[in-house]
């Protein structure tokens, strides 16, 4: 049985460590996030975090749903 990726936990993870609790369930995804927080969020000041921050949520509770179908 391949391994199973919990969406629950994923929104968990990526809630609380935004793109690296994202690891868990998309390394890519993760890495994309993670560059787009540093060069759009030193601009903004941190504001457009508050934009990617949901967008990453969403991206890792997707990745797990797909890796588990």
């Amino acid at each position: 049985m391949a391994n199973r990726k919990s969406v629950v936990l994923s929104l968990v993870l990526t809630f609380f460590f935004g793109p690296f609790g994202m690891l868990y369930s998309t390394v890519t995804g993760a890495i994309v996030m993670l560059v787009l927080y540093v060069v759009l969020g030193i601009p903004t000041l941190g504001w457009a975090i508050a934009a990617l921050h949901p967008i990453a949520m969403i991206w890792g509770a997707i990745a797990a749903s797909r890796s588990n179908a």
